[in-house]
Formats: structure tokens, C-alpha cells, sequence
């Protein structure tokens, strides 16, 4: 199976609460390989990143039992987690990648992988 991995989203700021950073689109299989956070802070960052399945088709709920990350990022630093291969697959539509942080807009995401 071979991809061409490219950028899957633009760069975003995260929201203080949960939030959806990503939406599988109808009718594709998603590949997540990689997921680069930087915080503009001038203070550490708690970063918490959920690989949340869809409701019925709808956008699915962050909880505990599908956070896949969390970590204190270090002020004006950058982190990438990257993702063996396959990577982080969503399947359904509306699985989501969220992603919440303790200051609201001093946290920026960028998701990186294939679709097909």
C-alpha cells in the first residue's frame, strides 16, 4: 500500500475545550502519520489530543477513553509525534481527531498523513 503523505489540514489554533482539529470525509479512509504542535506561549502548554469515533455519523464526544495524548508542551517550543505506519486510521465519517489546550489560541496543530 503506497501513499503520498501530504498535508491534511492547514495550521490551526486549539480551542481551550475539545474540539475537532480533523474530520474523516464520507467515503474515506484516513491515514495519520504525523501531528506537529507549537506553543507561541510564553508558558508551558497541557496539550490533549483524542481519537474520537463518529455518533452515528455524527461528530463523536472527547472523553478519557479515547485520548491518545497528552503532554505539557514547553513554552515558544515545538513537538512532532509521529505515528508508525499505517498511522492513526479513521475509517468512518466524522471520525475525528480533537484536541483541547490549557490557553485558548496559543497552541497551533497541523496534521499531516494520506487519504484514499
Amino acid at each position: 500500500m503506497a501513499f503520498t503523505y501530504s498535508r491534511l489540514t492547514e495550521i490551526s489554533q486549539i480551542a481551550a475545550s475539545a474540539a475537532s482539529v480533523y474530520a474523516n470525509p464520507s467515503s474515506k479512509t484516513t491515514y495519520i502519520r504525523s501531528i506537529t504542535l507549537h506553543n507561541a506561549n510564553s508558558s508551558a502548554e497541557v496539550v490533549v489530543l483524542y481519537n474520537v469515533p463518529d455518533n452515528s455519523g455524527s461528530v463523536g464526544t472527547a472523553a478519557i477513553g479515547n485520548q491518545f495524548y497528552k503532554a505539557s508542551v514547553a513554552a515558544e517550543s515545538t513537538v512532532i509525534i509521529e505515528f508508525a505506519t499505517p498511522g492513526i486510521i479513521l475509517e468512518d465519517t466524522n471520525d475525528t481527531i480533537q484536541a483541547s489546550t490549557t490557553t485558548v489560541n496559543k497552541v497551533t496543530i497541523q496534521i499531516m498523513g494520506a487519504t484514499e
